[in-house]
């Protein structure tokens, strides 16, 4: 399958999905997440907002508030075709930005390297790490210069045993579905 059959078709699946599957399957990577020894010690986690039916952030927001954790979110540069990051102190003070992604009405700039871990959204990922985006290279520019560990996030029907990849291509560390989180490589204990 091509990169653009394969945005086509998990586009389609997840238009398919209601509120209440959004919920329940969102719910399960919930707590596959804050499972993750790199989220319970991060001291700042970055997340991207969801939108267009992907699995809820606004959730894990409202967690990582309540534990004392500080957040930071990426905001879109569409004349640049890259992502900042600035941190948000919740979900009161947020506005529809660039392709419809919530994001701060203030930013308070913050660089990837104050970043503990680095929760990103795709449209498929592997069982290898590899990560397939929107097709607009976004993430994998700010990835570039991520040190900390990356947490992808989707539905099991968005994990395929390899997907097409490109040499620019930067691996996560983690995926996590609503049925198992996968590891990839041993530089981050579960």
């Amino acid at each position: 399958m091509t990169k653009d059959e394969l945005r086509t078709n998990i586009r389609a699946q997840r238009r398919a999905l209601n509120t209440n599957d959004i919920y329940n399957l969102s719910t399960q990577i919930h707590k596959y997440l804050f499972s993750l020894e790199c989220i319970k010690t991060a001291k700042t986690v970055c997340t991207f907002l969801s939108a267009f039916k992907e699995p809820d952030t606004f959730e894990i927001v409202k967690r990582l508030s309540a534990e004392k954790k500080r957040i930071a979110v990426p905001v879109t540069d569409i004349e640049n075709t890259v992502l900042s990051l600035s941190y948000i102190s919740g979900t009161n003070s947020l506005i529809k930005g660039a392709y419809g992604i919530y994001e701060p009405s203030e930013i308070r700039p913050v660089s990837i390297s104050h970043i503990d871990a680095l929760i990103i959204p795709g449209l498929a990922f592997d069982r290898q790490g590899n990560r397939m985006g929107f097709g607009k290279g976004y993430y994998d520019r700010l990835l570039n210069d991520c040190t900390c560990p990356k947490i992808g996030l989707c539905y099991d029907f968005q994990l395929f045993d390899e997907i097409p990849t490109e040499p620019h291509d930067i691996q996560m560390n983690f995926i996590i579905t609503e049925k198992e989180i996968i590891t990839v490589g041993e530089k981050y204990a579960v």
